[in-house]
Order: structure tokens, then sequence, then C-alpha cells
């Protein structure tokens, strides 16, 4: 088993910053820009801290809390801490992923290192044009309206149009970027 979510990176990169307890982490995910990329339910929250845990990328210590239950303080292992830096690093390519990856990363990068916002976005919008060079590169036969090729030239022609909307919005956020700083 791997972490698989977003939402599971999302909540090593908020114990990046400090150790915390799972409702506090809730909280992150409500109350802020974080919120915005990524709904969370409590329940979900949960189930991806016992997992996280189960993996070793995490781990709890109780903290007394008077006449009422101990609460969990969960923290980053290493081997947490390494997976969250590697995953952050790594440019994604297609669209669904930077509508949404590519945002949580930039979350974090600003929050935990904004010197390596820059070259996060470098990074990306050269990912984003290898995958549209991929996705220019095959040549569809011409079809009529009913063939079913003509029915992959649409999904085709709608990815790349995706595709270079995106790197048209990542090169405005490298300006703006660089305008800034």
């Amino acid at each position: 088993m791997q972490i698989s979510e977003p939402a599971e990176y999302a909540i090593l990169g908020l114990l990046e910053s400090q150790p915390m307890h799972g409702y506090e982490m809730f909280q992150q995910f409500q109350g802020d820009t974080l919120g915005q990329i990524i709904h969370l339910e409590m329940s979900q929250m949960y189930a991806f801290l016992k997992k996280l845990e189960r993996l070793g990328y995490i781990e709890a210590e109780l903290e007394p809390q008077g006449i009422r239950p101990p609460r969990k303080i969960f923290h980053l292992t290493e081997l947490g801490r390494k997976t969250f830096f590697e995953w952050l690093t790594t440019p994604v390519e297609r669209p669904r992923e930077i509508r949404l990856i590519f945002l949580l990363k930039l979350y974090f990068v600003q929050r935990i290192d904004p010197k390596k916002t820059a070259h996060l976005i470098d990074q990306e919008i050269i990912a984003c044009r290898k995958f549209l060079e991929h996705l220019e590169s095959p040549r569809l036969p011409v079809a009529k309206s009913s063939d079913m090729a003509f029915l992959d030239h649409i999904v085709l022609r709608s990815r790349i149009y995706q595709t270079r909307a995106l790197l048209d919005w990542l090169g405005e956020l490298q300006q703006e970027f660089a305008g800034t700083h």
C-alpha cells in the first residue's frame, strides 16, 4: 500500500511545519486556501491518518487532557519527510494533475520554502510542454463525424487545448511571480 491520494501528501505537508492533532489539521483544510484546493471530510482525514501511520510516514504520541481522553499528536517520521519532499519536487504533466496536485505543491512550497517557487513553476512548464509534445505527435487520419476515429480526434484535440491553456496560465504565473520577487 502506498500514498494514493493528494490529501495524504497534504497531511504530510501540514506536519512538516509542526506536529498537530487530527482536528487541528482538519481545520487547516476547512479554513484557508488548502480547503479551496482539496475538499476533505473529517472521516477521510482520520482514515488517511491511520493509513499514513501504518505506512510509517507519521507517528502519534498521546497527549493527556485532564479528565478528557488523551488526544493523538501526529508528527512526521524521517520516511514521511523524505517521501513528502520527493513528491513536492517532482513535476506533474497531465492537466488533471496540474489542476489539483500542482496547486497543492505550490501551496506547500510557498509555506515551506518560498525561494523554490520559481523553480517549481519552471519545472512544471517543462513537464507540461513535454506532455503537449507527446499529445501533438500522433497524426490521426481524417475521419467522418460518424466514425470512432472522429471521436478519438475530438478527445485528443480537447486534451491539446486544455494543455495549451494550462501552459498559458503557467506562463502568466511565472511572469507574475518574477514581477513580485
